[in-house]
């Protein structure tokens, strides 16, 4: 390597560690905007893990990871790393997966909400806080804070109750909702990344596995079909445990369902305005009604098959003079 790629690729470093280190300034001086910034702090790490190779992206991470123990504590920078570290390899592995999208994902996900739950441990070990506990201070965040937007707004009784179902809610699904954001957050991040890799040109197109042809086989069927008589046949922890397995898997369904849609929208020839307001009236009128049909529809393509059934037609290409 001569010592201008050595600059370059020291430079790349720099702009990329610079990135992920704005959100935790933040957080040391604004807690919440800081908290809700830190989902992009993986991005840049895992894009240069990704380029440069997992030992200078183990490194990129750690450093980050020191520089937030300082500024927040050791735990937090424990933390920061037993989570991230797995993340940015799972994205890695799903931006250059050549094996179905899905099974990138999975795995991906797997991986992290495994070494975050050890993170979790070791935190607690280092904090002296036991697991259980440090769970319930986690999801009791939300509450503690609609408890002070309801002393401060000055709400009716019946906009606090339903302010606090919605909070006991969040609560219970607490895991779910996270499996379901971090997957988003695997396909979305892998996604852009191998977008970015390609322009580099550090990455070869041919042979990568395609977000139009995910697919997810039938025994995810017997998994969903299994969840859901849980949730209406048991009460209680049951009930809850299932609806928290039931929501990932759900958002696995609906991504398949996003990818028939815009097949469909590509078959259809729909101009992009009316892509755009069709989507737009869904999301905004009735947003939970729009993510269950997209949903259901990812999971009826398993006997449907609609990329099958109206496949796009193929042009063919003009001869060669």
């Amino acid at each position: 390597m001569t010592e201008e790629s050595r600059g370059r690729e020291a430079g790349l470093w720099l702009r990329l560690v610079g990135f992920a280190l704005i959100p935790l300034s933040v957080q040391v001086f604004q807690p919440t905007v800081g908290g809700s910034l830190g989902i992009l702090a993986p991005l840049p790490l895992a894009y240069g893990m990704a380029r440069r190779g997992y030992l200078e992206g183990t490194a990129a991470v750690g450093f980050v990871a020191l520089v937030t123990s300082f500024l927040m504590g050791k735990g937090q920078g424990l933390y920061f790393l037993l989570e991230t570290l797995p993340l940015c390899v799972g994205i890695g592995w799903t931006a250059k997966s050549k094996v179905p999208l899905y099974r990138s994902v999975v795995r991906a996900v797997g991986v992290v909400a495994l070494s975050a739950f050890a993170a979790v441990g070791v935190y607690g070990l280092i904090t002296g806080t036991p697991p259980a506990q440090l769970y319930s201070e986690t999801v009791q965040q939300m509450g503690l804070f609609m408890d002070g937007v309801s002393q401060t707004t000055g709400l009716e009784p019946e906009q606090q109750q339903q302010i606090y179902w919605m909070v006991s809610l969040w609560q219970r699904l607490f895991v779910g909702i996270w499996l379901s954001t971090l997957t988003l957050l695997v396909i979305f991040y892998a996604l852009l990344i191998r977008g970015w890799l390609l322009a580099a040109k550090v990455l070869e197109e041919e042979g990568l596995a395609l977000l139009r042809d995910w697919n997810l086989p039938f025994p995810f069927v017997g998994a969903f079909v299994a969840l859901a008589s849980m949730v209406l046949i048991t009460e209680g922890l049951a009930a809850d445990t299932a609806l928290n397995g039931l929501i990932p898997l759900g958002t696995l369904y609906g991504i398949q369902g996003i990818v028939i849609t815009g097949h469909l929208f590509t078959k259809w020839a729909l101009p992009p305005f009316f892509r755009v307001m069709i989507l737009a009236f869904g999301i905004i009128s009735v947003p939970l009604a729009t993510m269950i049909l997209v949903s259901l529809g990812g999971l009826f393509d398993t006997w449907i098959d609609f990329r099958r059934r109206w496949p796009l037609e193929i042009k063919p290409s003009p001869p060669q003079a």
